[in-house]
């Protein structure tokens, strides 16, 4: 039985996807394989008990990143099989959205962090004295995850929702769910408070963040100002630039009157969200478990907030770049005769 031709598929595009997808299963594999070895060895008493890890379990936490990472496969394995295009949207969206948030938005600075002294797997939580060619093999990873995922998981949107690339279909051709002349659109103004919201809050992280990146000190704990580090310096930097690519995106996603962004702006604003969710759910998560040993140049409650704020924000930035693209597909769903496979929706 033959299978047809997807819509929005054509075989260059089609060989490019899978190549890109399996590229970034197979790159992730040898971070999966070092994480098993580490949860064997923790269970047998090993792994490191100093630091951080005397209130973390060596072995629970590395089997953690083992899910993680078989997840991370599974999933570069469905954006390159048939399978995957037919499997529920929101199944493959969540992690691809956390996937891009923790990697593509950090391409820049892993080669930059395996070149740097004393620096562990996670390059936002804590250090780990680990062997040149554990870094080197981490970082690889990651980075051709990030690169596999970044081609790939716009290729399968292409392919899975040819409606968002067709002239007069795609966002920007649009007004979401418009209410006709003369009708209150309540709706569409709920969406538009959430962005501006949204916008203000990742504004004012980036704003802050800058402010950091650039040697301000206001809102950092003064015993702890020696910790920062060229690592940090950079990674506070970093955040900011996203975070104020996640504001850019979350105005225009506010606009009125202008149409929805362009696809190139969705899929900035995609990748800033979920920088701004990932990054600011395991920070979080850190600073939850091991309070007093998780240092860092800010004050708690300043720690706090950001993570706390950043993910929030990062969430509701799906959800509105979602209701977006919904409009479109279902359009067009309609136009075939069909209800069409709506990006978020089983």
């Amino acid at each position: 039985m033959t299978t047809p031709v997807l819509p929005g598929s054509t075989p260059r595009l089609t060989v490019a996807r899978k190549a890109a997808a399996y590229f970034a299963a197979l790159a992730m594999l040898p971070y999966f394989l070092l994480k098993i070895f580490w949860v064997r060895d923790g269970l047998r008493g090993g792994g490191l008990h100093t630091g951080v890890w005397k209130a973390l379990d060596w072995a629970a936490i590395n089997a953690m990143t083992v899910a993680m990472a078989g997840a991370a496969i599974l999933l570069g394995l469905a954006l390159g099989q048939r399978w995957g295009l037919r499997i529920p949207a929101w199944l493959l969206l969540l992690p691809a959205w956390v996937g891009m948030g923790f990697l593509c938005s950090m391409l820049p600075l892993i080669p930059v962090f395996a070149m740097l002294p004393d620096v562990g797997a996670d390059p936002a939580g804590p250090k780990l004295p680990l062997a040149s060619w554990e870094v080197e093999m981490i970082s690889v990873s990651f980075a051709g995850f990030g690169l596999g995922l970044a081609v790939a998981m716009p290729l399968y949107v292409r392919e899975r929702w040819p409606a968002l690339f067709r002239r007069g279909d795609g966002p920007e051709a649009r007004s979401a769910d418009a209410a006709g002349p003369g009708t209150p659109d309540h709706t569409g103004e709920l969406r538009v408070s959430l962005a501006r919201i949204a916008a203000g809050v990742c504004a004012v992280l980036a704003a802050a963040q800058a402010y950091w990146a650039f040697g301000g000190t206001l809102a950092l704990d003064p015993h702890a100002l020696a910790a920062r580090d060229l690592r940090w310096f950079l990674l506070t930097g970093s955040n900011a630039c996203w975070a104020l690519v996640a504001a850019w995106g979350a105005g225009r996603l506010g606009r009125r009157r202008s149409g929805p962004p362009s696809r190139g702006a969705l899929l900035f604003t995609w990748v800033a969200s979920g920088a701004l969710f990932a990054w600011g759910s395991w920070r979080a998560t850190f600073v939850f478990a091991v309070p007093s040993a998780y240092s860092a140049p800010e004050l708690p409650a300043v720690q706090a907030l950001q993570n706390h704020l950043g993910a929030l924000a990062g969430l509701v930035i799906l959800v509105l770049l979602l209701l977006t693209v919904a409009g479109p597909v279902h359009a067009a769903g309609h136009r075939s005769g069909s209800p069409g496979d709506v990006p978020g929706a089983a």
